[in-house]
């Protein structure tokens, strides 16, 4: 293992910030909505986007799905 591999390793271990995306090894990428059917709709751009760095997903993606009709499928209290 490369020394510069061994410290970016290192500073990962201690929740430090990868210099490339920014993010700690707890933290999730940043939020990507994407609406199902609807593509001009939401984010545009590759959601399974990796930090070359440090090899994280870029983005948390919610998936936005519509089934049916407002109000379809609920029930009514008698």
């Amino acid at each position: 293992m490369s020394s510069i591999e061994g410290r970016l390793r290192r500073l990962e271990e201690r929740g430090a910030r990868c210099p490339e995306c920014g993010l700690t090894p707890k933290e999730h990428g940043r939020l990507a909505v994407v609406y199902q059917g609807e593509p001009d709709k939401g984010f545009r751009g590759d959601t399974s986007e990796r930090c070359g760095r440090c090899g994280r997903y870029l983005y948390t993606v919610l998936r936005v799905v519509y089934e049916g009709e407002e109000g379809e499928g609920a029930v009514a209290d008698a």
